[in-house]
């Protein structure tokens, strides 16, 4: 039996989509349910601080060795995935798990994000408003909607990007006038003193080895980050479908190392995360065995090659927020 009414078609995309988490949840049952939503604190905290001693000992590994050792260029890769991953482990834990007591939660939350150049609070408050409007006028990823040609694409994919985002995100702060809608004055002082601290500790490292700040990290972010980031946003969101309230993202097929790349956070986790923002990456992929056929069944497009997708995007084939085009004159399922 399908979960999904086609009657419901024309409620509201919000509407659809708790209809939608309602019928998965029906199905898989409270007893599953808590199972996936269970936390394991101690594997959060190796996940959290681990990441900001690999991004460290890395960052000694890309200032110390030759250029001609391979283990460098695996090293330079694995940095600027870490910045990426670094700021999913941050969305994961802090942002939707609410993980550790204020103000230590926003403190370790700024360290996070910081390799990025994102700010915590601001990040949260625009991921959470995602969430609650995906694929509505009011998605604070609304702006991804304009990198719609072959060479804003193949731009957004070089270091322009970290310009592109310093002068956004420098813009939200002043609209806000940096007081976080979560935390209010008290996270800002918290957040502001946490990256002073950082810039200060950066600016230090210059004194002892400045191969460590420029080779270690912006290196990497400039180079590394801007592909591994254009790759998150096509296995995020580049395929959706307003008819089907089951399409909430690009349904790929994730194996082993797009999993650890991206944190159990792209492709078919992603999917999974829209619906339970709170289950943990440790519990992501026994969600996958329970959620994956449901929407298989309700009409959900499951990519098994990446190829195609990096294909359609960067020839700009197709928008983002789209569907491809073998399956775009399709209609879903119905019961």
């Amino acid at each position: 039996m399908k979960a999904y009414m086609p009657q419901d078609r024309n409620a509201p995309r919000e509407l659809q989509q708790r209809m939608a988490r309602a019928a998965i949840s029906k199905e898989l049952g409270p007893e599953r349910l808590a199972t996936l939503h269970r936390q394991i604190p101690v594997l959060d905290l190796a996940a959290v601080f681990g990441s900001i001693v690999a991004f460290a000992l890395l960052a000694w590994q890309l200032a110390v060795r030759e250029l001609a050792d391979p283990l460098w260029w695996i090293a330079l890769f694995v940095q600027g995935n870490l910045v990426v991953v670094m700021s999913i482990i941050n969305h994961d834990v802090f942002v939707h798990r609410k993980f550790l007591p204020v103000p230590v939660r926003w403190v370790v939350s700024s360290i996070l994000v910081a390799p990025a150049m994102l700010r915590g609070s601001l990040y949260e408050s625009r991921h959470l408003t995602h969430h609650r409007a995906l694929g509505t006028k009011d998605d604070t990823e609304t702006l991804n909607l304009g990198i719609n040609t072959v060479f804003r694409r193949a731009v957004y994919a070089t270091p322009a990007l970290l310009v592109f985002r310093a002068l956004f995100y420098r813009g939200l702060v002043v609209a806000s006038n940096d007081k976080p809608a979560f935390g209010g004055v008290r996270r800002a002082v918290w957040e502001r003193n946490t990256r002073y601290s950082l810039i200060v500790l950066a600016l230090a490292s210059l004194a002892f080895n400045w191969q460590l700040l420029i080779v270690g990290y912006l290196l990497p972010l400039l180079v590394i980050g801007p592909l591994v980031n254009t790759m998150r946003i096509v296995l995020e969101h580049f395929d959706l479908e307003p008819r089907n309230p089951f399409w909430v993202g690009t349904f790929y097929r994730c194996g082993p190392l797009t999993k650890l790349m991206y944190w159990w956070g792209a492709g078919d986790c992603h999917i999974v995360h829209h619906f339970y923002p709170t289950v943990p990456f440790y519990r992501m992929n026994a969600a996958l065995r329970l959620i994956v056929p449901i929407l298989r069944r309700e009409g959900v497009y499951e990519h098994r090659s990446l190829l195609p997708l990096l294909r359609d995007w960067f020839m700009a084939s197709r928008g983002h927020w789209s569907v491809p085009a073998e399956v775009s004159s399709m209609p879903p399922k119905s019961s």
